[in-house]
Order: C-alpha cells, then sequence, then structure tokens
C-alpha cells in the first residue's frame, strides 16, 4: 500500500490559493440503502487498519464521472454561479440518456486504496461520453478523454507508504481480509438515475476528498428534471 495523496496528486503547490484544493466534478452520489449499507460494512473491514488507509466516510462516497478543470474558457474560475449556468445545458445533454443499472463489487486493494469496480462498461462508458459533450457545450474546459471509462468507487485511500516488513505485512492482511469481509454479498446492485455538478475539495491532511452539491442532473429527465 502506498499513500494516495502524493505530491503528484495534490492540486494546490505548497503556496498556491486554498482556492486551488477545489476543483468542479461531476460525481454520481449514492443513496440507495443497500449501497450505503455495503460501504459500511467495507469501511468496518478498514477501520481495523486506519494505521495505514482512510475510510471513506458516508457523506464523502462518489464515483467520478467527469473532472473539470478549474478554469472556462474564457479564463474564468469554475464556481457554483458558474456550474448552475452549465447545469441546463448539460441536462439537455443527458436528455435521452436511460437511468444505469449498475452493479458494485467486489471490493479489493490497490497500489493505494481500497476500491470496488463498478458495472457495466458499456452503458457508463456512453454516460461519460454525454457528460462530457454537455460540459463541452457548456463551454466548460475538460482534461483529455479517456480512451474508456473506468467505473469505480472508493472506500479507503492509503494513508502512508507500508515500507517496512512490518507495515507490509499490515498491507498484505488488509489486502486479504478485504478479499474476505463482505462475502457473501461481494456485489451490490443500484441504478443511477442522476448526477450531480459538486465543487470538489482535496483535504491532505485528513486525507480524503468532500464536496459541495451544486445542482443536480437528472438522466432522461427522470422526476424533477422532467419539470427542468
Amino acid at each position: 500500500m502506498r499513500r494516495f495523496l502524493t505530491q503528484e496528486r495534490l492540486w494546490r503547490s505548497t503556496d498556491g490559493p486554498d482556492e486551488d484544493r477545489v476543483k468542479p466534478h461531476v460525481l454520481w452520489l449514492p443513496d440507495q440503502p443497500e449501497v450505503l449499507a455495503y460501504f459500511a460494512r467495507l469501511r468496518e473491514t478498514l477501520a481495523s487498519y486506519q494505521d495505514i488507509i482512510t475510510p471513506v466516510a458516508e457523506p464523502d462516497l462518489h464515483m467520478t464521472i467527469q473532472k473539470i478543470e478549474s478554469l472556462d474558457r474564457d479564463g474564468r474560475r469554475i464556481d457554483a454561479e458558474r456550474l448552475l449556468q452549465a447545469a441546463p445545458t448539460v441536462q439537455e445533454a443527458l436528455a435521452a440518456v436511460a437511468p444505469i443499472r449498475i452493479e458494485i463489487g467486489p471490493p479489493r486493494a490497490s497500489a493505494s486504496a481500497a476500491l470496488t469496480d463498478v458495472w457495466p462498461e458499456d452503458e457508463l462508458h456512453q454516460l461519460y461520453l454525454g457528460v462530457r459533450a454537455g460540459l463541452d457545450a457548456a463551454g466548460l474546459s475538460l482534461p483529455k478523454p479517456s480512451a474508456w471509462f473506468w467505473g469505480h468507487m472508493t472506500g479507503g485511500y492509503g494513508l502512508r507508504d507500508t515500507d517496512t516488513p512490518e507495515l507490509a505485512a499490515r498491507s498484505d492482511q488488509l489486502a486479504s481480509h478485504i478479499g474476505r469481509a463482505l462475502r457473501p454479498g461481494a456485489r451490490v446492485a443500484a441504478t443511477v438515475s442522476s448526477l450531480w455538478l459538486v465543487l470538489e475539495k482535496q483535504d491532505p491532511v485528513a486525507n480524503t476528498y468532500t464536496f459541495s452539491r451544486v445542482e443536480e442532473i437528472h438522466l432522461g429527465r427522470t422526476e424533477r428534471g422532467q419539470g427542468s
């Protein structure tokens, strides 16, 4: 296990302004009881290893669909007001995208996190392309596209490099424990029916990400999206 928030992953340089710790994102935020219970079980497992990993608190659970650059094409910083301006265009881009039935899991240890993959790949990739199209049409700047969208949710971020024999043994134990802890029921089903435009904050001290919700985007104009 390695520390997740290495210098290469930090959004803000040491002498940079505090606002550089915040970046706009498009996230899926789970609220189904079954999904929250699933990650609660994972969090219980990780609680015994908090010397090497930081469990993600329930309010911070998310699946990242798309990162957005901090400045738009006119060089203006993306704040909540700018995201609200972009929301109708993104909503229109997703008006024909039906809610997606997904499957989450099983959990596993990566090099620097505890995570779960999310399926199915094809539908999630099409959602990713639709989100990018909407953000682009709204005049927001985006990172280069990925060849394929990787759906995943993180249950815990690596806190430190396990670079001693004792810590390496702890890391091995954690990987083994994660693989067995949620069985039976190593996967959970959910429905993605909406996404959120958020301002996400990186907190290297707490070793986590938090976010403030700005606007909900409904797939296929479901529920409240029908009157948007």
